[in-house]
């Protein structure tokens, strides 16, 4: 089962959770860039805004985005897409609280939540264990830039 944790435990007092909108959008795919080898780009980030079966947070200071979560859903499965913290707010505690909206608007929609990450990502992988998630996969080759596994993980919500 996953755990969803505390909404509020963030050491800035300021930072506010937003859905995904197009005055947040430019910032997400910012950060992804700084955050990712292979990251989507604002276009992509742009159509999920109109794409029903997308939920995504972003975690504000003031008007800058310091964190986001992306997920798709079919039927009652989630998928964790993308989950990033600006290097300067991590260890926060922002992560745990983009994950607990999530799952508390899922809560009766979907019954399981599934992630790739890459194999050499401990410390997201530590987090996604902390939260619930437990390894159910493994592929070979998964990354480009640089060649990497991924491993898949899933939790029960």
């Amino acid at each position: 089962m996953c755990r969803r944790g505390r909404v509020g435990m963030t050491q800035k007092a300021d930072l506010r959770l937003e859905m995904f909108s197009p005055d947040n959008i430019q910032g997400v795919a910012a950060l992804a860039a700084e955050c990712f080898t292979t990251p989507w780009s604002e276009s992509i980030y742009q159509r999920e805004l109109e794409n029903p079966q997308s939920v995504g947070f972003a975690c504000m200071d003031g008007r800058r985005v310091v964190g986001f979560i992306h997920c798709n859903f079919v039927l009652d499965e989630l998928t964790l897409n993308t989950l990033a913290v600006d290097a300067e707010y991590r260890r926060q505690g922002i992560a745990r609280r983009l994950w607990a909206a999530v799952t508390e608007m899922m809560t009766g929609v979907c019954s399981v939540c599934y992630l790739e990450v890459r194999e050499s990502n401990i410390p997201a992988r530590t987090l996604y264990e902390s939260l619930g998630f437990a390894q159910n996969g493994y592929r070979p080759r998964y990354y480009s830039q640089p060649d990497e596994a991924a491993v898949l993980m899933m939790c029960n919500l």
